[in-house]
């Protein structure tokens, strides 16, 4: 396949801040409608991969295409076939959440009679239609990360960039997330690039995922294949990616204060 015609390709991407290596020689190949897992633990490079795979961030070095766009070259084009969902979630708290999907679907494109048709069935859809009126300000953490992601989806781009997006989120709106994401990808082909640092998520959600750490993919695979790997040194899942980022390199000792 030619770059253009994945959903997400990426070759050699590579960042840095001084002699600090945030992202090196990263290498990804995502089809059109698959639901990829990116992950990894707190620090590991990949929030600063969203960031330059939605064209925010222009890497040191790299090329990047998504939904067809040259992202270096072409960064203003790819924004009508993206959406994103960071971590750190910056909505307009003063306006009610129906205002502000209203309001972000324009944005996108929309005109004021589909924003508004498109905003109210996403709101019924994430069950915030009895909060519709009032303020986002008002709203629990977990109510503001859903109207980000109605804002998100609102004008139907063919891939989908999340960030931790179940951080925050209640076990049933989780699950509501969910399957409104796996039928999005089975149903209507939107790529989804879903970053974590619980497995437990990926195993359910994706059908292929990378695992970083300090900036390298240091696996990659589907998740039947990563469970066979697992299988095969006799342990989980969990301990392969524990293993992989590091996070049992040495044993916990016990506080000797308490």
């Amino acid at each position: 396949m030619r770059p253009s015609e994945y959903g997400i390709y990426a070759h050699n991407l590579s960042h840095w801040y001084g002699d600090r290596m945030i992202l090196e020689d990263v290498e990804l190949q995502v089809q059109p409608g698959e639901f990829f897992g990116f992950l990894g633990r707190n620090g590991a490079g990949k929030s600063t991969a969203i960031r330059a795979l939605c064209g925010f961030l222009p890497p040191r070095e790299g090329e990047i295409w998504v939904a067809g766009v040259n992202v270096l070259q072409n960064p203003a084009d790819l924004r009508r076939h993206i959406g994103v969902l960071s971590e750190d979630i910056a909505l307009y708290e003063r306006l009610s959440g129906r205002e502000f999907l209203e309001f972000a679907g324009q944005m996108h494109g929309l005109s004021a009679s589909e924003a508004r048709l498109r905003a109210e069935d996403l709101m019924e859809r994430l069950e915030l239609s009895a909060a519709a009126q009032r303020a986002i300000g008002a709203y629990s953490l977990g109510m503001k990360k859903k109207v980000a992601f109605a804002a998100a989806l609102i004008h139907a781009p063919r891939v989908l960039f999340l960030d931790e997006p179940f951080n925050g989120v209640d076990a049933a709106s989780t699950r509501l997330l969910s399957t409104l994401l796996q039928n999005l990808s089975t149903e209507r082909g939107v790529t989804i690039f879903f970053t974590s640092h619980v497995i437990e998520m990926a195993e359910r959600l994706c059908t292929r995922v990378a695992v970083l750490q300090e900036g390298r993919i240091r696996k990659q695979g589907t998740v039947a294949e990563l469970k066979a790997d697992a299988a095969r040194q006799g342990t989980t899942l969990e301990e392969v990616f524990l293993q992989l980022t590091g996070a049992n390199r040495a044993p916990l000792t016990p506080l000797t204060w308490y």
